[in-house]
């Protein structure tokens, strides 16, 4: 059972936050968005902070808390979500980025993509880091193969699959493997080749294969 706080001035959202993560096995307590962060109940491993019906609310408890509350895992929900302040907050410490009124399954994967350590940046956001990578992509010479030829059979399974969209839990119950062991393949893909995040490896993945050099999938 993870301990979730939830900040928000509307009742309403805090609310529906509370029913659908107790649905799940969670135990939510809500708080106001005046003074909550000197309440924040021990045991607590994330944060939904809502960031107002029209995007209004203030950041700077946000922002304070990140660096209080180290231990805690903040994700901010956005009326509107845009690329620009989803970057701006994941640059800041915040672990996930999302629309305050996603579906009620968006809100239970997202609490548990953070709480594992992962991070949750949105649609908004991921477009804008693919189309950004895709265009350095165009501009500059890759060399997949020999980055890729680094790997051993299972990482490059991994890669692939990390390249067609899927999680960690999905590419375990898959494999046969433990979460745990796909993070360890994925480390050492890093290690490895030098490409610093699952974006990156898509899109080393992608561009191999666009070329007509497609890795073994054993």
């Amino acid at each position: 059972m993870t301990v979730i706080i939830a900040v928000s001035r509307d009742l309403g959202v805090l609310r529906r936050w509370s029913g659908v993560l107790a649905d799940a096995g969670h135990e939510l307590h809500e708080l106001s968005a005046d003074d909550w962060s000197d309440r924040v109940p021990a045991g607590t491993t994330v944060c939904l902070y809502d960031l107002g019906s029209y995007g209004d609310a203030d950041q700077l408890p946000l922002i304070a808390a990140l660096s209080c509350h180290a231990s805690v895992r903040f994700i901010a929900m956005a009326a509107r979500p845009n690329a620009d302040e989803g970057l701006s907050l994941l640059r800041q410490g915040v672990r996930g980025y999302c629309n305050r009124l996603a579906s009620a399954e968006a809100v239970v994967a997202l609490v548990s993509t953070v709480e594992q350590g992962e991070i949750w940046a949105g649609r908004q956001v991921t477009d804008f880091l693919l189309s950004s990578s895709l265009a350095a992509v165009q501009s500059v010479a890759h060399a997949s193969d020999s980055l890729l030829d680094q790997l051993t059979v299972r990482e490059k399974d991994i890669a692939q699959q990390v390249a067609a969209g899927r999680s960690n839990k999905v590419i375990a119950a898959d494999s046969g493997i433990s979460e745990r062991t796909v993070k360890a393949h994925l480390n050492a893909i890093f290690r490895k080749t030098g490409i610093r995040n699952r974006v990156q490896l898509a899109l080393e993945v992608s561009q191999g294969s666009h070329d007509g050099r497609r890795m073994s999938s054993g």
